[in-house]
């Protein structure tokens, strides 16, 4: 299902979702589309804050509700969570997947069921997120590097 999301003073957007999935689920898939961090992350529908160990069905929450994300402070601690997404821009609130996964998912629907295409969306869409989170330094140095010289090689025979 589809429900949408509204970031206070931004952008409405759309996130593809089970009824059974967990609002620290939907917290997750939020941090990867507009890079913030879970914890400072707040969903509210119909004026309730909602707990994360809950899933979207308790609340009622179907297809086409709206939610909306409020940004709250980080708790102070020691050291940052390693489940922190890294900001990568100041301001991402332009910037979506969803693109992404509605092309992914007009694709998902020529090989399966409507219902089995939310539900691959969904698993992909966790592993993704995890993939990301899990990227070393290193990682997005080395992803940087081959990109620039595939683009300087396009250049060059051009």
């Amino acid at each position: 299902m589809h429900i949408y999301v509204k970031i206070l003073k931004g952008n409405d957007f759309q996130v593809a979702v089970s009824s059974g999935q967990t609002v620290l689920g939907v917290k997750e898939i939020l941090a990867m589309q507009i890079s913030m961090p879970v914890e400072e992350q707040k969903l509210v529908f119909k004026g309730k804050a909602l707990a994360d160990d809950k899933r979207l069905s308790y609340y009622n929450i179907k297809e086409g509700d709206r939610l909306f994300l409020f940004s709250k402070k980080p708790e102070k601690t020691g050291s940052p969570s390693l489940g922190n997404v890294p900001k990568f821009a100041a301001d991402l609130s332009y910037c979506s997947t969803t693109v992404l996964w509605d092309k992914l998912r007009v694709f998902l629907q020529r090989h399966f069921t409507p219902q089995d295409v939310e539900k691959v969306l969904i698993e992909f869409q966790k592993n993704f997120n995890s993939s990301l989170q899990r990227l070393s330094l290193d990682d997005i140095e080395r992803l940087a590097i081959t990109k620039l010289r595939q683009t300087n090689g396009a250049q060059e025979v051009s």
